[in-house]
């Protein structure tokens, strides 16, 4: 449901933008020097990186997918961090791969200050990957059985 979740906020937010403002609109403040709308067309990945790589992105993406559902499979139940950190990090992906296999690019429009501009896929996973880390520092810290 998490995953689901994201992709629908990230689906609905992207067709937003893009009908109400369209493609390279901005920079418009949201927030005086803390937030601004600026909405782009990324060819690439993170941080505009490998642009126009689409299928090389794309099976990159499948191969993250069907490790997420791997790994999410062995988790302790009670290992919540890496199992909602996994759903985030999967509904970011999911998202994304839809954008690149059927646009060839991802709309991004969230500006904040020294930071790329990026959209709550990008949000879901950046903060998948900081619970991911999370839950394996707390298993480190737990007692192990003699």
């Amino acid at each position: 449901m998490v995953a689901a979740a994201v992709v629908a906020a990230d689906r609905l937010s992207k067709r937003y933008v893009e009908n109400r403002f369209g493609v390279g609109y901005g920079p418009r403040q949201i927030i005086d020097h803390l937030l601004e709308l600026r909405v782009i067309q990324n060819r690439g990945a993170a941080f505009g990186l490998f642009q126009d790589f689409t299928w090389g992105l794309l099976i990159v993406s499948v191969a993250v997918l069907a490790g997420i559902l791997f790994y999410y499979a062995w988790l302790n139940e009670r290992d919540w961090p890496a199992r909602l950190g996994l759903a985030l990090i999967f509904g970011g992906a999911i998202s994304t791969a839809y954008d690149r296999g059927i646009r060839g690019s991802v709309i991004d429009f969230i500006q904040v200050p020294y930071w790329p501009i990026f959209n709550l896929a990008d949000s879901a996973i950046s903060i998948g990957v900081v619970l991911l880390v999370l839950s394996t520092f707390l298993r480190s810290r737990r007692p192990r059985p003699a």
